[in-house]
């Protein structure tokens, strides 16, 4: 596996969750769609984007361990 086939994944994660949003966009055209977001409910996203940010950090972590993994397995040194 390349370096890029191991980081394809969560980038196609992050398409996916940007992706799943877009049906929102086309709702706003009146009523729910012009409300503005309450004070409150800026924490819970700043919450939810820390979290992403979080795990996407994290399984590109994996995905870059798991590659450099790989390529001691093809290439063993000799110690």
């Amino acid at each position: 596996m390349s370096d890029r086939a191991g980081l394809r994944a969560p980038f196609l994660a992050l398409a996916l969750v940007l992706a799943s949003a877009l049906p929102a966009l086309g709702q706003a055209g009146g009523g729910l769609g012009s409300q503005t977001l309450g004070r409150s409910y800026w924490f819970l996203f700043l919450a939810y984007a820390i979290a992403w940010a979080l795990v996407l950090g994290w399984v590109v972590s994996i995905a870059r361990r798991l590659a450099r993994v790989e390529k001691e397995l093809e290439d063993p040194r000799e110690t």
